[in-house]
């Protein structure tokens, strides 16, 4: 188990590291397909291996993760895949407590470096296959260097019906980022379609993302198609 001073470090891509892609400034429009999952997770994997920034151990609030898996069929910066764990709701001071985004991985680095500059997401790049199968099952594998540390065998069900973030208060379509002593508020809507979901299995290398399998869904949804904006952060000092 890590410690606190050991935490394992979010960015694998380093800032030097990526190509030049073209900008492209909020806000997004979006169309996607997704499964979002609940994850009551252990307290020693949210404190120790979530791979939660420096400044944000100790201000976690909750044991309730929210994991994504995301295939965007267009975007601003054209399609792509994203799996991301957001492990729980943190205190960043002035009133604000939201959850935030502390592992995720995409298919382009036009998403990495377009994410990171526009709302301070620590995104990395990996590879995704993503495999429909029978009976609504759907089989996703992201690896990186030909190393694959992420597998999920998920499943949707029932009939599909409309849902729209609207239903939901804003600080539960809200995520808080920290970016280079800055921190990125971003509030999320989206309408478009859902039905049931249940994980049928699914594992991870815990160096490269939160081990899930040590937790506990409590619910599943799968999107078959949302529209999603994502607007221009508000962004202010941290600390």
């Amino acid at each position: 188990m890590m410690n606190s001073a050991t935490q394992p470090v979010t960015l694998l891509d380093p800032e030097g590291s990526l190509p030049a892609v073209t900008l492209k400034p909020a806000p997004w429009q979006l169309h996607a397909s997704a499964y979002v999952l609940a994850v009551r997770m252990p307290e020693d994997v949210l404190d120790h291996d979530s791979f939660v920034p420096q400044e944000l151990i100790g201000r976690r609030r909750g044991e309730t993760a929210f994991v994504l898996y995301v295939d965007y069929q267009t975007a601003n910066c054209g399609p792509y895949h994203e799996l991301l764990v957001a492990p729980a709701v943190f205190d960043f001071g002035q009133g604000d407590h939201y959850p935030t985004i502390t592992r995720i991985y995409v298919s382009t680095y036009d998403s990495v470096v377009n994410g990171r500059i526009n709302w301070g997401i620590p995104k990395d790049r990996a590879d995704f296959e993503r495999r429909p199968g029978k009976d609504k099952i759907d089989e996703v594998r992201v690896s990186r260097d030909g190393h694959v540390f992420a597998e999920l065998r998920l499943q949707s069900y029932g009939l599909s019906v409309p849902a729209t973030s609207w239903l939901l208060p804003a600080g539960l379509r809200t995520v808080m980022q920290l970016w280079k002593g800055r921190a990125y508020r971003v509030t999320l809507t989206a309408k478009g379609s859902m039905r049931m979901a249940r994980l049928l299995d699914w594992r991870f290398d815990p160096q490269l993302f939160p081990d899930l399998a040590r937790g506990k869904v409590i619910a599943a949804a799968y999107f078959p198609s949302f529209e999603m904006t994502f607007p221009e952060a508000v962004v202010r000092d941290f600390g």
